[in-house]
C-alpha cells in the first residue's frame, strides 16, 4: 500500500490557497500511483479558525471547496483515495458543528468520519464548537481495512487528559482488527513533541497495525505547527517528514524497511530528536508565516547590542532575508560604546540595514514635569503632593528612554511599512521586566523562550558576536545597571519562572521537589545548575522565591497587553493561559 503524506500549511479562511495546496498534493499522489493521500485536520477551512466558524458564509464556502475536491477526483484513477478535513453542520441536538474527515474516490464521498475526542485544554477549545462523534469509519483501500481518526482520537490513547477516553477510537480500531489507521492532525509544536507522539502512538501499532500520521505545518498567530508527519508499523518508524518550511508530499510504501525499530522505547528518544525539526527552525517558520500571512515583506526592530535583540535580528534575517530587515540603534547617554560596536558588528555580519537614532530623554523629562507643575500651588493636586513629599519615582525618568524608542520604532513602521518586532523573552515577561509598551509591537519571536534558551541560540549563531552573549544583560537605562541586580541571576530566575508558569508551582518547598524531578528526568531548566543549587541552600532563598512569585502575579496586567509570539512550551503567555488580572493568590 502506497500512501502520500499531504503535509500542507493552511490559513483560516484562505480557501483558494488551501484548495491549491490540496490539489498539488493530489496530483503528486496520482503521479506516484498512490493508493491514498491524507491531509491535515480541517485543511479545507484552515486551522485554528476559532469563532470564524460562526459566519454562515465561512462554513458554506468550506463545503463548496469540499465539493470541488470531490469533483477533481473524477479525473483520477479510481484506486486513489483522498482524505480531507472539513467543517460540517450538525442539524440535530448538541453543538452546531462537526469536525469531520471525508474519504473521496472517483468523484464520490465514500465515507465521512466525525472526530470523537474533542480537546479543551491549553490552546484548544473544540467543545465550544463541535459535537463529538461516536461511530468508527472503515474503508477498504488496496485490500487493507483502513480506519480514520482525527488528532486527539489517536493522541489521547493513553488517557493523558482528565476527560474519559475509555472508548477512544484508536483502541476500538485495534479491537476491530483494522490494518491501517489514517490520522488527520493539526498538532502545534511544543519542544520534544515529536518524541512524545512516537512514545504514545507507536506502541498501539504492535498488533500488526500501521498508523499514517499527517500533521499541518506552518505558523498561525501564536502557534507554529511542526509537520513532522510520520508512518509507524508494528512499533517501528518507517518515515518522518523532515520539511517544515514548505508543503511536502512524501510517498511511503507501508512495506518499506524501517528507520528505527521499536521507536517508542526511551533509549531511542535522542535518535528521534536528532532527525526532528529543531526549535530554531520552527521559530523562523513562526515569524516568517506571521509576517507573510499578515502581508508584510519588511521588518523593523530596535537593536541594542544585547542578546535578546541580537537573536531576534538573526531570526528576522533568516525568516525574510537580511535586506528586508531594518535594525535601529537608539543609544542614550547611558548606552555603552561596546553595545554600539556589538550591534554594528552584528548588522554587518548579517547584512541587514543599520540605522542610528539617538535618544535625548533628560530635556524631555524636564519639559514634561514643568508642564505637569501647572497646579503646583494647590496642595490637593497629585503632582504637588508627590513632589512635596519626595515620593517622585525616578525610575520613570529611566523608562522614558524605552518609551521614546518605541515611538521612533513605530514611526518607522507606520511611515515606511515595516512590521515592528518585540525583543522580549519569557523570563522578562513573567517578571514584568520591560517598559509597559515595550512588548506591544506586532510580533515577539522569542516571547516563549527563557533567557537560557536565548543565550543558547546566540552561542550557536556564528553571526552574533561573542561579546553580546558573554556580557551581563542590561537595559542600560541607568549607569552600571544590570538585569540580574534588579531581579535574580537568570540561572535562578529561569527555573522559578518555568516551575510557576508551566507546572503551577508557587511555594518554595514544592519548588525544591520540582528541581529534583527536573534533574531526574534530564530536563534542562538553568544556564548554570551549580549556581542554582548553591542558591537553594542560602538563607535568603525562600524569601527570594516568594518575592519573584509575588512579582509575577502582579505583572499579569502587563502581560495581557503584550503582542503575540511563537508558542513553543506547554504553557505560554497568551491564548492557552487563563489567569485573572486581579487576584490575591500570587
Amino acid at each position: 500500500m502506497k500512501v502520500c503524506l499531504g503535509q500542507i500549511n493552511t490559513t483560516p479562511g484562505d480557501f483558494d490557497g488551501n484548495l491549491a495546496a490540496i490539489i498539488d498534493g493530489i496530483d503528486v499522489a496520482a503521479a506516484n500511483d498512490c493508493d491514498v493521500i491524507v491531509f491535515p485536520e480541517l485543511c479545507i477551512p484552515g486551522y485554528l479558525h476559532q469563532d470564524l466558524i460562526y459566519h454562515t458564509a465561512y462554513v458554506d464556502r468550506n463545503l463548496a471547496v469540499l465539493d470541488q475536491v470531490r469533483a477533481y477526483t473524477l479525473k483520477l484513477p479510481p484506486t486513489l483515495h483522498v482524505v480531507v478535513g472539513f467543517i460540517d453542520r450538525n442539524e440535530g441536538a448538541g453543538k452546531p458543528f462537526f469536525n469531520r474527515a471525508a474519504v473521496i474516490s472517483a468523484g464520490e464521498i465514500v465515507g465521512v468520519y466525525t472526530k470523537q475526542l474533542l480537546p479543551f485544554y491549553d490552546v484548544f477549545d473544540e467543545l465550544r464548537y463541535y459535537e463529538p462523534g461516536s461511530e468508527l469509519l472503515t474503508v477498504t483501500i488496496a485490500g487493507r481495512v483502513v480506519g480514520i481518526t482525527i488528532c486527539e482520537d489517536l493522541w489521547n490513547d493513553k488517557a493523558s487528559d482528565d476527560y474519559s477516553a475509555e472508548n477512544n477510537p484508536y483502541q476500538r480500531y485495534r479491537d476491530a482488527g483494522v490494518n491501517v489507521v489514517l490520522s488527520l492532525n493539526a498538532s502545534p509544536f511544543v519542544q520534544d513533541k515529536t518524541w512524545q507522539r512516537m512514545h504514545m502512538i507507536a506502541p498501539g501499532t504492535l498488533t500488526d497495525m500501521s498508523v499514517i500520521y499527517v500533521n499541518q505545518w506552518g505558523g498561525q498567530d501564536e502557534l507554529v505547527f511542526d509537520g513532522q508527519s510520520f508512518v509507524v508499523r508494528n512499533g517501528d518508524l518507517l518515515h518522518l517528514s523532515r520539511s517544515v518550511e514548505e508543503n511536502s508530499f512524501d510517498v511511503v510504501d507501508l512495506d518499506q524497511p524501517s528507520l528505527i525499530a521499536d521507536v517508542y522505547l526511551p533509549e531511542f528518544r535522542e535518535a528521534v530528536r536528532n532527525i526532528s525539526a529543531d526549535l530554531y527552525r520552527l521559530l523562523v517558520v513562526g515569524l516568517r508565516d506571521y509576517a507573510r500571512k499578515s502581508g508584510f515583506s519588511q521588518i523593523v526592530l530596535a537593536s541594542s547590542g544585547g542578546v535578546d535583540s541580537a537573536v531576534v535580528c538573526q531570526l528576522a534575517c533568516d525568516a525574510i532575508g537580511a535586506k528586508n530587515v531594518h535594525a535601529i540603534r537608539m543609544p542614550s547617554i547611558f548606552s555603552s560604546d561596546h553595545s554600539r560596536d556589538d550591534a554594528i558588528a552584528l548588522h554587518d555580519a548579517l547584512g541587514c540595514w543599520d540605522y542610528e537614532v539617538g535618544i535625548d530623554h533628560k530635556d524631555m523629562v524636564e519639559r514634561l514635569n514643568e508642564l505637569y507643575r501647572i497646579h503646583g500651588h494647590q496642595a490637593d493636586n497629585l503632582v504637588a503632593s508627590v513632589e512635596t513629599s519626595g515620593r517622585y519615582n525616578h525610575t520613570a525618568d529611566e523608562n522614558i528612554q524605552a518609551r521614546l524608542r518605541d515611538v521612533y520604532l513605530m514611526h518607522f513602521s507606520n511611515a515606511f511599512g515595516a512590521m515592528p518586532l518585540s525583543t522580549g523573552n519569557k523570563t522578562e515577561s513573567a517578571c514584568g521586566y520591560y517598559t509597559h509598551f515595550d512588548m506591544n509591537f506586532s510580533y515577539a519571536p522569542i516571547k516563549d523562550l527563557y533567557k537560557f534558551e536565548v543565550m543558547e541560540i546566540a552561542q550557536n549563531c556564528a553571526a552574533i558576536p561573542e561579546n553580546i552573549w558573554r556580557k551581563p544583560p542590561s537595559a542600560e537605562l541607568a549607569p552600571d545597571q544590570t538585569d540580574e541586580a534588579s531581579l535574580l541571576s537568570y540561572a535562578i530566575l529561569d527555573p522559578i519562572v518555568r516551575a510557576y508558569v508551566e507546572d503551577y508551582v508557587s511555594r518554595f518547598e514544592p519548588f525544591l521537589a520540582w528541581l529534583e524531578t527536573q534533574a531526574e528526568t534530564g530536563r534542562h531548566c538553568s544556564i548554570d545548575p551549580d549556581a542554582l543549587a548553591r542558591w537553594t541552600r542560602t538563607e535568603s532563598a525562600a524569601a527570594d522565591f516568594d518575592r519573584i512569585i509575588s512579582l509575577m502575579g502582579k505583572m499579569e496586567y502587563k502581560r495581557r497587553q503584550t503582542c503575540p509570539g511563537t508558542k513553543v512550551t506547554g504553557v505560554a503567555f497568551g491564548i492557552g493561559r487563563r489567569i485573572p488580572i486581579v487576584e490575591k493568590w500570587s
